[in-house]
């Protein structure tokens, strides 16, 4: 059982150095960013479950080790049970300690925005925050209620079909859950601290929930409004990626428009401006 037990750590390891390099190589993620990112959580969650299975097997050995096996054997045995008892420890105490500093997706709308907010609407599966700021910015807020904020700068800057594929880009973040994604990725650097499969992670989930996004957005509203915006918004903020990204969606091919469904609360904040 101890061998075995071994094997799965062994394997998780594996999963946790290998998987970085792999996924990484070529440009395939930025063509497919939602299938890279069911690549990347899918392994992760694979390299979890042996690791657990792992450990659980050790403190089973540990457990049901008997005064018959040889001395040798049954102090690895209850050593390896205790190590494994020690590692899962020591991992849920930096996860109960750092979770709360965790970077969130966006900033913290709840102190400076909410005291500016001048509209908020009711919509379907979220609610739209409106807010006074000279700087154009939009951003999606995930919990029991998601919320999506406005500037009232973005208003000004972007026409309404821009304004429109903007606001898919972030209904697209709360749908599929890219919050949780982010904190996952987190979650698992703060557990592997200073190494490359740690900040691999976090770095490709950031680059591709929003590349995700964007392909739900151009799917739904179009990609020429999308990579508009995003080009009026790069002028504006000489934010080079956003540029970059606009790049990218005028290189892909998309769905006619007759294809194009657009989520019933999308449709309702279209009455912005």
């Amino acid at each position: 059982m101890l061998i075995l037990a071994l094997s799965l750590v062994g394997a998780a390891l594996l999963l946790a150095l290998l998987c970085p390099r792999l996924l990484t190589l070529g440009n395939w993620q930025l063509l497919h960013p939602r299938v890279a990112l069911t690549a990347w959580f899918g392994s992760f969650a694979a390299g979890v479950a042996l690791a657990i299975a792992g450990l659980s097997l050790s403190v089973a050995a540990a457990v049901s080790s008997t005064v018959a096996e040889p001395r040798a054997d049954g102090v690895l045995i209850t050593a390896a049970g205790w190590i494994a008892l020690g590692v899962l420890g020591a991992a849920i105490a930096v996860i109960v300690t750092f979770a709360e500093s965790l970077q969130p997706l966006r900033p913290d709308p709840r102190s400076p925005f909410e005291a500016i907010a001048y509209a908020r609407e009711e919509r379907i599966g979220f609610t739209l925050v409106r807010f006074r700021s000279e700087v154009p910015e939009a951003y999606a807020v995930p919990g029991r209620r998601p919320e999506i904020f406005v500037s009232s700068a973005m208003e000004r800057l972007l026409t309404k079909p821009q304004l429109q594929a903007v606001l898919a880009h972030e209904f697209a973040h709360l749908r599929h859950l890219h919050g949780l994604a982010l904190r996952i990725a987190q979650l698992n650097a703060l557990c592997l601290p200073g190494t490359r499969a740690g900040v691999s992670l976090e770095r490709v989930t950031r680059l591709q929930i929003e590349l995700a996004a964007d392909d739900a957005a151009a799917r739904q509203v179009g990609a020429a409004h999308l990579a508009n915006a995003l080009v009026v918004l790069a002028e504006e903020t000489q934010d080079v990626a956003m540029r970059l990204r606009a790049q990218r969606l005028a290189r892909k091919r998309w769905p006619a428009a007759s294809r194009r469904r657009l989520p019933q609360g999308l449709r309702l904040a279209s009455r912005l401006n």
